[in-house]
This record gives C-alpha cells, sequence and structure tokens, in this order.
C-alpha cells in the first residue's frame, strides 16, 4: 500500500514537472525573434520587455527597428490602461502604422504625450510586426505616468509662504510677506481662469486694496519658463492688465514666480524684483 502511495506521488510530482516543461516550451517556441522588434529605451524584467518612466503633458519618443527574413507586411500598436484596450488611442485601441509590403526592416519613430488619464496607471503598449511568411513578433513598452509639476497646478491650493524683495540694495532678498498676505492663497483654474482667496485678514496695512483688483486669466508656457497673469480693476473692467512672472520653482509642492516692477515713482528702483513663493494644499 506505501508503494502504491509513493508511486502514485511520484507520477503526480513528474506529470507536474512534464506539464511545466511544456508550458515553459510552448511560451518559448510561440515567441518569435523574426521578425525581431527592438526598442531603443531601457529594458524590463520579461522577454522584449521595456520600460519608460514620464511625466503627464511631455512628449516620449520611442525609436523602434524591426528587421525580417522576409518582407514584412504590417506593423501595429495596442495600448492598454489597466489591462484593458484605450479606445482613445488609435481605432478602439489599436493603430495600424502599415498593412502593406514594407521590406524586410523598418525603422519607426513612436510618439505619444500620456494625459493625466494615465498618471498612476498600467500604461502599456504592444508593438507587433507579422512579415509575409507568417510570422509574429510582439514587444511590449510599459509607461510609468506621473503627474508632471505643469499638470499639478490645477489640482492644488497655492498657498502664499514667502514674498522676497529680491534687489533690496541693503539687504537682498529681504523676506516682505506682510501679516495680513500670509493667509493668502490661489486657485488656478484647469479652463485657464483663476482667483485669489485673501483669507481673513484684510482691509488694513498692505492688504487695504485687496479685493480692487479682478484676476481673470493664468497661462504657463510651454517651456514652463514664464507664468503669465491677467487681471482688471473693479471699476476699470475694460482696462485689461498683463503681468509676466519668470518662473524660478515649479514642483509639486512649490511654486515660486518673481515679477520685475518699476517702483521709482516711489523712490525706487526702474526694475524692483520681487519673489512670489507659493506651497501646495488641498484644494
Amino acid at each position: 500500500m506505501k508503494s502504491i502511495t509513493k508511486y502514485i506521488k511520484y507520477s503526480l510530482v513528474l506529470l507536474f514537472a512534464l506539464s511545466l516543461y511544456q508550458c515553459e516550451e510552448n511560451y518559448t517556441e510561440n515567441i518569435s525573434d523574426n521578425p525581431k522588434i527592438t526598442l531603443s529605451v531601457p529594458t524590463a524584467p520579461g522577454h522584449a520587455q521595456y520600460k519608460v518612466q514620464v511625466e503627464s503633458g511631455y512628449d516620449v519618443t520611442v525609436p523602434v527597428k524591426i528587421s525580417s527574413s522576409s518582407n514584412l507586411k504590417e506593423f501595429k500598436i495596442t495600448k492598454t490602461l489597466n489591462l484593458n484596450a484605450d479606445p482613445s488611442f488609435g481605432d478602439n485601441g489599436v493603430m495600424t502604422v502599415f498593412n502593406s509590403d514594407k521590406g524586410k526592416d523598418f525603422d519607426y519613430s513612436f510618439t505619444y504625450i500620456p494625459s493625466t488619464q494615465d498618471v498612476d496607471q498600467l500604461v502599456g503598449f504592444t508593438f507587433t510586426a507579422v512579415n509575409n511568411d507568417g510570422s509574429v513578433s510582439e514587444s511590449d513598452l510599459t509607461l510609468v505616468v506621473t503627474l508632471s509639476p505643469r499638470d499639478n497646478l490645477p489640482r492644488k491650493r497655492w498657498n502664499l509662504k514667502s514674498v522676497l524683495w529680491v534687489t533690496n540694495p541693503d539687504n537682498p532678498n529681504q523676506e516682505s510677506i506682510s501679516d495680513c498676505e500670509k493667509d493668502n492663497s490661489m486657485l488656478l483654474n484647469a479652463d485657464g481662469t483663476m482667483s485669489v482667496d485673501y483669507g481673513t485678514d484684510t482691509g488694513s496695512g498692505n492688504c487695504a486694496y485687496d479685493g480692487l483688483t479682478v484676476y481673470d486669466s493664468w497661462e504657463l508656457t510651454p517651456d514652463d519658463q514664464y507664468f503669465i497673469r491677467t487681471s482688471h480693476g473693479l471699476f476699470t473692467p475694460d482696462v485689461e492688465v498683463t503681468d509676466t512672472f519668470v518662473v524660478r520653482t515649479l514642483t509639486v509642492q512649490q511654486f515660486a514666480i518673481e515679477q520685475t516692477v518699476d517702483l521709482s515713482v516711489f523712490g525706487g528702483g526702474t526694475d524692483e524684483k520681487f519673489l512670489y513663493v507659493y506651497d501646495a494644499g488641498p484644494r
């Protein structure tokens, strides 16, 4: 009885090992290196796996090279989001690069601009090539998309923490924030509009004129170098004022912008610089 039990156990182990071998063998046989697809980006664990990290809103370009023993007849790219086809990409998730003879070698530059919808999601692209012999090859690219500081701007409330008088001749970078400004904050909306909240401490000192300026719109230049704000006076709605700031710091936690103003009418210089530092908080 013991010998029979031992035989059965041995047989089960042998069958299990054989099944694993066959699965591995079939998996290997189903992966073709003809056509051969090579992506010029860092590789990740796994067969023909590639991985790229990118911030939302900024394009990523992946050079793709395909070589085959016979003419290529089809090349397509499939995008998945959390393992499901993303209908916003190509034709219901599939973009056909070509579906006719292209010779034995083909070079392609794949460019993609991740959106905020891709942030912290499982984003995958499968590159599939087929040649005239009927051989099919695939290579997979995983995108790790993080939220860019630019796309983060409309998601936070920006609390004013510091106002530095950069060009103060007696004390460069002098802290000049008033007590009544310390609870100020601004919202930069995704539609380009903006608003300023002056908090509870208003109507005194440097804050005596709070509310007399109405802020209309904001813009960050494509190179992230300049922040442009438009506004109008409460009693002069038809007079638009445009202020341009140099962006000194732009992270998901801090936004610092520098403005050059003419203070000669107050006895100052014509090019006085002030640095406004905002910290991110819950919207």
